[in-house]
């Protein structure tokens, strides 16, 4: 009897360490299993400190995971992946010219009173100067070449299912490291899209009017989420075939960071029904990504109205290199979930041969490994895997029924809630970040990704999270609330290209407010406010 079966998903911490889910939270929404976090686990960690030994902040000897997970730059707790908030600054801080706190505040909309302060340092200027420059001029370059390479991977070895030469094992280690190379170009052009935003937005403050930063940032232009939406309307209006659909978008799906999970390319069932809907819009989303970029025109021509003569050469330049890094995060992301495709795919296929070979009972049974242990189960060396597999979806599931704070210091305490909020429930709720215009409408409350919801004219989506696969969902909204997030994350950025008001980093917004309710979004004066309930009209409106 194999008694000792260990948690890879439970997670440790040291007392006194800050940590904070926001944006990876995004990026993998779902409780991991231990093969989520054996996909993500080194490759994340690698990827961030590759960032910074890109830009010259880190000697490459540095680029290699801590044996001690309170050193790290990220950890996982209770299945949700969480970032090592101190940890990560302390090592930005050696950015000349960037403020540490800015990280924290763009991730929790605001710095703790009493977070550490680490001052910069200048000793590797030199090697900044020499290396950042390449960095900057030749990442987003990479990022698209190694999409496009993914891009034909996925699509000849995933999506057609070409019969692979090697083992399914095999595959499996390959596809982890397809995502390790893809997501450490994709870290640094994230960090990139963090100094732009700030530099866009002193440029805003500079010129007298800092609310211009959020518009300044709206209708970039050719972004893929929004290419996504428009295909998803041309499928409901019969302009694309499904196939002609899943071929450019299929490795998208709910909860897609997991891959533990089924994506569209695997169930259209979600697809069928989106679709459905867009065949009843006259709109499609290209027309109001057109609208954004419109406002975000006429943002920039107050910007540089407003600012020196001798500044608005830089500043031009400054906008439009941000547009093109915005572009190229969303096609470093969609490189590296189908990434994170090929290795559901090999897992599946792993799952298979060892469910016929009767090690397994199930194929999904394989997610309850990491990947280390499959090598082991593939070698016949893993004793009792079907107890493994029971305790730990045991586990997983009593997970799965936690509520975790967002920020915590040490291991975070499960919060007691309820499933509803009721007696004194707040009616007016903000966010880590906010832009837009105001809406007043019905909230559609989106707490399960594979839920099937319609949403009519003037609806007002109120969901957890988004990824890439709400970016269709997103398009029919009038108006998005969002648990999780800030304003580098990517409902912001979809927002902001299809012109709609938001407000992201509630925390409680799905349990605060019921679907039905009729609510108002304020993005400017970042406010939510409940108007009237569905069970209560008389409630007072705030």
């Amino acid at each position: 009897m194999y008694t000792n079966v260990t948690d890879p998903i439970r997670g440790t911490s040291e007392p006194d360490r800050y940590w904070t889910s926001t944006n990876l939270g995004e990026a993998c929404p779902e409780v991991m299993s231990p093969m989520c976090w054996s996909v993500w686990e080194q490759s994340a960690e690698l990827g961030w400190l590759y960032s910074m030994y890109a830009f010259g902040v880190l000697p490459k000897r540095k680029v290699v995971v801590s044996p001690d997970v309170n050193d790290r730059g990220l950890s996982c707790f209770f299945g949700r992946q969480a970032l090592n908030v101190d940890a990560i600054k302390e090592i930005m801080s050696a950015l000349p010219g960037i403020d540490a706190d800015d990280f924290e505040r763009d991730l929790m909309g605001s710095v703790r009173p009493d977070a550490p302060r680490f001052e910069a340092t200048y000793a590797r200027v030199p090697v900044l100067m020499f290396k950042a420059p390449y960095a900057l001029l030749r990442t987003g370059s990479r990022l698209r070449s190694l999409h496009d390479e993914m891009y034909d991977y996925w699509t000849s070895a995933v999506f057609s299912r070409t019969v692979s030469k090697c083992e399914p094992i095999e595959d499996l280690v390959k596809a982890r490291e397809r995502f390790q190379r893809i997501f450490s170009v994709h870290c640094v052009q994230r960090f990139m899209f963090q100094g732009a935003q700030s530099a866009v937005a002193q440029a805003a403050a500079k010129a007298g009017d800092a609310a211009l930063a959020d518009q300044l940032l709206s209708g970039v232009g050719d972004v893929n989420e929004t290419k996504m939406a428009d295909d998803l309307w041309r499928l409901g209006q019969g302009e694309l075939t499904e196939t002609e659909f899943l071929s450019k978008w299929g490795y998208h799906g709910p909860n897609e960071g997991n891959p533990y999970t089924s994506v569209w390319r695997e169930n259209p069932g979600p697809v069928r029904a989106l679709a459905a809907s867009y065949a009843q819009r006259a709109e499609r989303p290209a027309e109001r990504a057109a609208r954004a970029q419109a406002s975000g025109a006429e943002a920039e021509r107050r910007l540089l109205a407003a600012t020196p003569s001798a500044r608005r050469p830089v500043t031009r330049w400054l906008l439009h290199r941000m547009r093109n890094i915005i572009r190229t995060l969303q096609i470093g992301k969609a490189a590296y979930l189908m990434a994170i495709d090929a290795a559901r795919a090999a897992a599946r296929t792993f799952g298979a041969q060892q469910v016929e070979r009767g090690v397994l009972d199930q194929i999904d049974d394989v997610f309850f490994f990491t990947i280390e242990e499959c090598e082991e189960l593939a070698a016949g060396r893993l004793p009792n895997p079907r107890e493994i597999v029971d305790v730990r979806r045991a586990t997983r599931a009593d997970y799965k029924a936690m509520v975790l704070p967002v920020a915590f210091r040490g291991m975070p305490e499960p919060l007691e809630v309820d499933d509803r909020i009721d007696g004194a429930t707040p009616t007016e709720l903000s966010g880590a970040a906010s832009g837009g215009g105001t809406v007043e409408g019905r909230a559609r409350v989106v707490v399960d990704p594979d839920q099937e919801v319609e949403l009519d004219a003037g609806d007002v989506l109120v969901c957890r999270f988004t990824d890439p696969s709400w970016a269709p969902l997103m398009a029919l909204a009038d108006a998005l609330v969002i648990d999780i997030g800030g304003s580098a994350s990517h409902g912001a950025v979809v927002a902001r290209e299809l012109g709609i008001p938001f407000v992201i980093g509630t925390e409680n917004g799905t349990r605060v407010i019921r679907d039905g309710d009729r609510i108002r979004v304020d993005g400017p004066a970042n406010l939510v406010s409940v108007l009237a309930t569905a069970h209560r009209p008389e409630a007072t409106p705030a």
